[in-house]
Order: structure tokens, then sequence, then C-alpha cells
């Protein structure tokens, strides 16, 4: 599984399953008024990673969002005491949310974390991103200690990210460790590392050396995690 749905989502948005309340937003630059709304999903289909937050961005144009993410339970009604994080930080503005949408993966902790059902996006603040929007994912190829491409990120030495466009990406290297399913929970990420953060060029390829404690936890927590590296446009 580590091999699976590596690019880049920032085309369009990954499957909707269970459909969150809609967004108020603010203007920032020339962003247009629209509402922005967001996708949770719990428990994915298999071969997709279960936690997921989709992002929509029903504009044209490449965009950031800040604002806050309520929990809510399968009544619509707020659950207080839980904290959401989310692993790319697209929330906070990290991570660029490209026309049609882009997905990112929550953390839930606190009193009534279970209880969750959807996710809310409120008090948002919109900025486009300059530059040119980017039609197709930037793909990350982990790469072993020999130099061969793999299909598992376990062992990964390095990583190869291939840009296919004709403007450059800038591009965030994001690990996460998934822990292991258990009885029907979802499974979620129990450690999220901040790898790298690099520019490639035009229809080009950039490969990226992994540190030694990224590679340490690759192998240690890979023994009996899921353990994945996800490329991240960033502004």
């Amino acid at each position: 599984m580590n091999g699976l749905a590596r690019r880049i989502m920032c085309g369009v948005a990954s499957l909707a399953f269970v459909l969150a309340g809609c967004s108020t937003e603010s203007d920032q630059g020339d962003a247009p008024s629209t509402d922005f709304t967001t996708t949770f999903t719990r428990i994915a289909a298999s071969g997709y990673i279960d936690m997921s937050l989709d992002f929509d961005n029903p504009t044209d144009q490449s965009v950031t969002l800040r604002g806050r993410l309520i929990a809510r339970d399968g009544d619509d009604a707020e659950v207080p005491d839980v904290q959401i994080n989310t692993a790319f930080e697209t929330d906070k503005g990290r991570a660029v949310v490209t026309p049609g949408g882009s997905v990112d993966f929550v953390q839930l902790r606190g009193t009534g974390a279970d209880q969750v059902r959807a996710i809310t996006f409120e008090d948002v603040e919109v900025k486009q991103v300059a530059g040119a929007v980017l039609p197709n994912p930037v793909e990350l190829t982990p790469v072993g200690a020999d130099g061969s491409d793999l299909d598992d990120d376990m062992d990964a030495r390095q990583v190869r990210l291939d840009n296919p466009n004709t403007d450059s990406a800038k591009v965030r290297i994001v690990l996460l460790v998934l822990q292991a399913p258990q009885g029907g929970e979802p499974q979620q990420a129990s450690l999220i590392r901040d790898v790298a953060t690099v520019e490639v060029k035009p229809q080009a390829s950039t490969t990226v050396d992994l540190d030694a404690e990224t590679q340490s936890i690759l192998q240690e927590r890979g023994a009996d995690s899921f353990v994945t590296l996800r490329p991240v446009l960033a502004p």
C-alpha cells in the first residue's frame, strides 16, 4: 500500500464520501467571493487513506486558505473538545488549493473524537497564489540506496520529484506514519514530519536526499505501520 496514490492532489479533489457543511470566506487580493467547502472521509474505500479532508476550490485560480476547522457529529452538532490537526496544514495557508480542490489528512484528538462524522471550515480567508495554475500533478517516486525506483517508501534513501508542467513547482515533502487499523476504527496518522521543500523546474526532475532521521523513521516504523512520503504543492 505504501506505493499507492503518491501523486500530489493538485488538479482535482479526491472522491467525496461524507459531505461537510459550507464555509464562509472573506476576500484577500484578487480571490473571488465564493464559498469554499470541505468533505471529510472517516473511513475510505480500499486502497485510499482514511481520515481525509478535501478542500474544494470552485474557482479557476490557485489559492491558499486560512480558517477554523470545526468537528461535528452525525447530527451536525459541534463536538467542542476535539482538536483537529491537518498533515499538510492546508487550513493554515501552507498548501496550495488548485482549481477543483486538494486533499489533506487529519488527526483528531480529545474527548468525542470517535463521534466526528463531518468537519466544517469556517471564518475562511482566501488568498490568490501568484503564478500559473499547474494543470498536472507533480509525482514523487521513492529511490533506493542503489539508485533504483522503489514501490515501497520504507526503504527510500532519496525521492525523485517529476514536474510535467511548463511552469516551476514549489513542493513540500511530508512524511506520514499511519497506525495499524483496529477493529473498524479509521487509520489515522500517528506521526507527521516535514522533510524538505524544493523548487522543481518546468518539465524536469529533482532528486532529494532524505535526512538520517527520516530514513530511520521509514525503516523502523515501516516494519509495523503504513509509511508514506507525500508531495504537497506549496505557496
